[in-house]
């Protein structure tokens, strides 16, 4: 047993950040956010869910979750942490800040380093140094296959904590669930749960790193261990958490004992008079052998874990892209599938060649075309692509152009209408032809020249 591979740490972490005096204009300036995101949306009356609204908070953006307990949650952009915001005269018995820790910090920045970012450069002006906690799942992954335990197999020292679940087939075991809110453990099989976890690679990465085997059983002992439970031990902030952790998980051990009931009678288990059963070895090798220093120690600078947070991925890409054609359709900016594509190309060559913003915006180059017969010269615009054509002039017959082609002409004709008479009625032609197709709104009392 000596060689049995396991990993002590914090699974989850939940906790309060106590507000100073300068809470208020933080909150007051997270609901003026939220409300010009919906504004946008509303004023166009376009289709809107909570994931479209986006916040900053010192340079840190954040997806609006929703409304829950009286918080308005939200998370960052990749997943390390959900953290809510109350207004302070409101629900007083509570802290104004609520912090939820994922496992992706938790398993990739290292715990201490997560809190050290939220703390002090997201938080940094608007909090006290008091971080009550709420919640922590202390666990170990283990390298053997535990699907042979079953609910009959466990002592509780105390009746309150006696709830007992089981989930499985006939003959193994897949969950075991045990006690109740404020102190439970679950012991799970960790390699089935990840074949439908999105979590799947994250954590592989992680036991691989470990010198785990992911082709064998993986288990997860985790004991959910809330505020009044931990108050039982002095256990009130997150220093105190990790000062204790050690200590408290082997209590926790010992309050829930795993036995061996081969040497007890029948009689025994169905009175549910265990106590004299010997703990199994299992289970007395993992509570001497959790060890939480190496866990703790798992961290990043400061410098680089902002950095991690504010990492571009492909599900942040996906955010801003939407986010972007978006709020293009909300300033009526238009939209077609060639003009998108032929910014992708634009935005591919910028990572081979160096484009100035003056190249991207003269996609062209100028060629005199001269016509031998009419003795006559015009100039055209060769493209990119090899597409030579005439620029619109304003004398342009705006019924031969496309969509986009009338909306370009329609806004620069918008900035000379005022120049000169027939400016205006270029103008006019081209906003005529625009409403004609429907692609601009003739709002009420505008009046055609």
């Amino acid at each position: 047993m000596t060689d049995t591979k396991i990993l002590s740490g914090i699974d989850s972490l939940y906790y309060f950040c106590e507000s100073n005096q300068n809470y208020d204009d933080l909150y007051l300036e997270v609901l003026d956010q939220l409300e010009n995101q919906r504004g946008k949306f509303l004023k166009k009356d376009i289709a809107f869910e909570n994931k479209d609204l986006i916040i900053t908070i010192n340079d840190t953006p954040l997806i609006f979750l929703g409304v829950a307990e009286g918080f308005h949650w939200f998370k960052d952009m990749n997943d390390n942490f959900k953290i809510g915001f109350k207004d302070k005269f409101k629900n007083r018995s509570l802290n104004d800040i609520r912090v939820q820790l994922l496992a992706f910090s938790i398993y990739t920045i290292g715990i201490k380093s997560i809190i050290e970012f939220i703390n002090n450069i997201l938080l940094k002006d608007y909090i006290t140094s008091y971080f009550p906690i709420t919640r922590a799942d202390l666990n170990v992954f283990i390298q053997s296959d535990l699907s042979f335990i079953t609910k009959e197999m466990f002592v509780t020292r105390k009746r309150k904590y006696a709830t007992i679940s089981e989930i499985g087939s006939a003959n193994t075991t897949e969950t075991i669930y045990i006690g109740k809110e404020p102190f439970k453990l679950r012991i799970y099989n960790k390699t089935l749960e990840l074949k439908k976890s999105s979590k799947k690679d994250l954590m592989n990465e992680y036991f691989l790193n470990n010198d785990f085997d992911i082709t064998k059983p993986i288990f997860n002992i985790e004991f959910e261990l809330h505020r009044t439970h931990l108050k039982q031990f002095n256990i009130s902030t997150i220093e105190d958490l990790f000062l204790n952790a050690e200590n408290l998980f082997k209590q926790s051990m010992e309050d829930i004992r795993l036995v061996d009931i081969s040497n007890i009678t029948e009689k025994d288990i169905q009175n549910n008079t265990k106590n004299r059963a010997e703990t199994l070895p299992i289970w007395n090798y993992i509570k001497e052998n959790y060890k939480i220093d190496s866990f703790l120690q798992n961290q990043l600078p400061l410098e680089r874990v902002k950095r991690n947070i504010l990492v571009y991925s492909e599900q942040k890409f996906e955010i801003e892209y939407i986010g972007i054609i978006r709020k293009a359709y909300i300033n009526n900016l238009p939209l077609t599938d060639d003009y998108l594509k032929d910014l992708y190309y634009k935005a591919k060559d910028t990572l081979t060649k160096k484009t100035t913003i003056t190249q991207l915006k003269k996609d062209y180059i100028l060629v005199d075309f001269i016509d031998e017969n009419k003795n006559e010269k015009e100039e055209f615009r060769l493209l990119n692509n090899g597409d030579l054509i005439k620029p619109i002039r304003p004398n342009k017959i705006v019924s031969n152009l496309n969509d986009y082609e009338l909306l370009v002409y329609l806004d620069k004709t918008e900035t000379r209408k005022n120049l000169s008479k027939i400016d205006e009625s270029i103008h006019y032609v081209a906003h005529k032809e625009a409403l004609k197709r429907g692609l601009i709104k003739n709002y009420k009392g505008e009046e055609l020249i």
